[in-house]
């Protein structure tokens, strides 16, 4: 039913956008398969696949572990500066908007394939709005680049349902922006309602906004699409992205079917106490059976006709051996199939105690998270330095802030790979073999500049740092 609905809302949306930019949407590519795949990611991030009731809704969770987890690494030790002018100062102000909630929209953009990263400008400052790929249509792209799309924002206030829809488009040939809006209010969720100015809304939230707008002279799209690099093997022509766990869809399955055996396994071989009725006594006023002191779940009722020779009574103890060494490795082994095709490294997901591994499966498996890691992160420089370039350049059109130059640094560091107290151990040995200076060290392990790492070293020669009782 959940799915009827987004499908539902989904085909709603491109009516009205047919409606309103006939010409474009007719145009546009179809990704029948690409929405239904979106479909699959986005539930199973929900913790609702559609294998639910196969496992009895006992799930582990693993689309949303997996999203975090490439979120995590992506930005674990990311810094970023915008720097160089007054001009500068304020794009910083403006990019530290996104940055802050940079984490959690990436874990989103993980699980469904990619986000949209779009700048707009309300009351002097610029905003940054992060849109799923799931929430947009893609109309025009060139080398996988989109350069048109359609977008859509629905806002309640009061009984009163806001929509406005968006469209986007750059033109490489004019070098131009434009920015084309319509806005409709209804009484109605499932009604569009009718089309009005923004200033005539009851809500200030798009009071203001200029229904079209050109802006010129840039030479790329004033927005920024970041998706998973992947290759996408559900529609190899579509600019969209895939899921960080796309390749890996049946297995999860797998491991929530293996999860509730798993706990069968402990439900199921309960100690339980099969006894005949006369072992039982009824409770004063009530049909039921009980013994005489125990938890109601111990005994299980056995109604058998005994022997009337017979002067015992039925009473077997059910108390069977569990297996859940041979489900737990079970599990454990499909956690590691896993791993490797979402690019994660062993031990991610799976219990690294229980496998067997080599130095070099260690290493590879490491080697693997990290290029999966750096490819993120280089394709998201890009699109970052591109969001500023936005940002920029509406700063330019709408004279927020005097121009000038602008410098963007990037710093992702290396933790995904690399153990600090390995690599400490070996710049200290380089500093005492003196290859290395011992300024050097000290900027690298403190962060500091030239001038204080020199500040920081005894006013008396060491011979080592590991020893320092020098001459």
């Amino acid at each position: 039913m959940r799915r009827q609905r987004r499908f539902v809302l989904l085909n709603w949306l491109r009516i009205l956008a047919n409606k309103l930019f006939p010409e474009s949407v007719a145009n546009a590519y179809s990704y029948n398969d690409m929405e239904e795949a979106m479909e699959d990611w986005l539930e199973i991030y929900a913790d609702l696949p559609w294998w639910c009731e196969s496992c009895h809704n006992k799930t582990l969770n693993l689309g949303a572990t997996i999203a975090s987890e490439f979120a995590r690494l992506i930005t674990i030790e990311f810094e970023s500066e915008v720097t160089g002018s007054k001009r500068a100062d304020f794009l910083q102000e403006q990019y530290e908007r996104l940055l802050k909630q940079l984490r959690i929209k990436l874990e989103a953009a993980c699980a469904v394939g990619g986000i949209m990263f779009k700048p707009y400008v309300r009351k002097g400052v610029i905003l940054p709005d992060c849109i799923t790929q799931d929430k947009f249509i893609p109309i025009e792209y060139s080398n996988g680049i989109i350069t048109a799309a359609i977008f859509f924002d629905q806002q309640v206030k009061g009984k009163a349902y806001y929509t406005r829809i968006e469209k986007q488009t750059y033109s490489y040939e004019n070098k131009s922006h434009t920015i084309e809006s319509h806005f409709f209010v209804s009484s109605n969720p499932d009604n569009i309602g009718s089309e009005i100015k923004p200033e005539n809304f009851d809500s200030k939230m798009w009071a203001g906004i200029d229904p079209y707008i050109v802006i010129n002279d840039v030479d790329r799209p004033l927005f920024a699409f970041w998706k998973v690099p992947f290759a996408n093997h559900i529609e190899s022509d579509s600019p969209l992205g895939v899921s960080v766990y796309s390749r890996a869809i049946k297995l999860l399955n797998e491991a929530d079917l293996q999860w509730d055996r798993y706990l069968w396994e402990f439900e199921g071989g309960e100690l339980a106490v099969d006894a005949g009725e006369e072992v039982l006594r009824q409770r004063p006023g009530e049909k039921s059976l009980e013994t005489a002191s125990t938890r109601d779940r111990l005994f299980r009722k056995i109604n058998i006709d005994s022997d009337s020779n017979s002067d015992k009574s039925f009473y077997e103890v059910f108390n069977p051996n569990l297996r859940d060494e041979n489900y737990a490795r079970g599990l454990n082994e499909i956690l590691r199939r896993i791993e490797w095709n979402c690019s994660l490294a062993y031990g991610t997901l799976s219990n690294p105690q229980n496998v067997d591994k080599t130095a070099e499966e260690i290493k590879a498996s490491k080697q693997r998270s990290y290029t999966a890691v750096s490819d993120m992160q280089s394709s998201l420089e890009a699109v970052l330095e591109d969001y500023i370039y936005a940002c920029n350049a509406m700063a330019d059109a709408c004279n927020l802030s005097p121009s000038g130059e602008y410098e963007v640094s990037f710093n992702w560091g290396d933790g995904v790979l690399e153990d600090k107290d390995k690599e400490q151990a070996i710049q200290l040995n380089e500093v005492n073999s003196g290859i290395r200076k011992k300024t050097d060290y000290l900027k690298w392990r403190y962060g500091v500049d030239d001038k204080q790492a020199t500040e920081m070293l005894p006013e008396r020669g060491v011979q080592s740092f590991f020893n320092e009782g020098g001459a």
